[in-house]
Parts: structure tokens; C-alpha cells; sequence
């Protein structure tokens, strides 16, 4: 019995090492593989500049348009919230629940 809890208590510590080794090899990789990115990016080198290449638009422009969406999204989310049917849709949750 003290022999299996012992065998048992081994193998735990084993299982757990391996594990922090397999986590740390991990990281370790993730972190050679972001300051890769990140000085291909410094250098503009890479996807980066590929990317950028094939944009139908420049990056000024899909910013001016993604707050234009953002803000068309936004005042959809207003007139919904303010509308009789998605009060009324409301109330009945509150008093039917969610499992309709």
C-alpha cells in the first residue's frame, strides 16, 4: 500500500514536470516566434508588407470606413433598443425565461 502511494506519488511529480517542461518549451517558442514578427514588422519585412500590398484601400481610408460602420451599427443598436417590439420581446422573457 505505502509502495503504490509512493509509485503514485512519483509518477504525479513526473507527469507534472513534463507538463511545466512541455509549457515552458511552448512559451519559450512563442516568444522567438512574436520578436520574429515583430522585427519583420520594425524592418517592414514579410507578411506585414504583403499584407498592406494587397489591401484594396489604404489604411486610412478602412479606418475612416470602419467608424462610419461603427457608428451606422451603433445607432441600429439605439433604435432597437428603443423599440416597442424589443420591450415588449423583453418583458415576455422576463416573464416566460430564457429557455424560449
Amino acid at each position: 500500500m505505502a509502495d503504490d502511494r509512493h509509485r503514485s506519488t512519483s509518477e504525479r511529480q513526473l507527469g507534472y514536470e513534463q507538463g511545466e517542461a512541455f509549457d515552458r518549451h511552448l512559451r519559450e517558442r512563442e516568444h522567438a516566434e512574436r520578436e520574429e514578427r515583430l522585427s519583420r514588422l520594425a524592418w517592414g519585412l514579410g507578411e506585414a508588407e504583403d499584407a498592406l500590398d494587397t489591401a484594396p484601400m489604404p489604411p486610412a481610408l478602412s479606418t475612416l470606413q470602419l467608424r462610419n460602420d461603427f457608428e451606422r451599427f451603433r445607432s441600429f443598436h439605439d433604435a432597437v433598443q428603443k423599440s416597442r417590439a424589443w420591450r415588449l420581446a423583453q418583458r415576455l422573457r422576463a416573464v416566460v425565461g430564457r429557455a424560449w
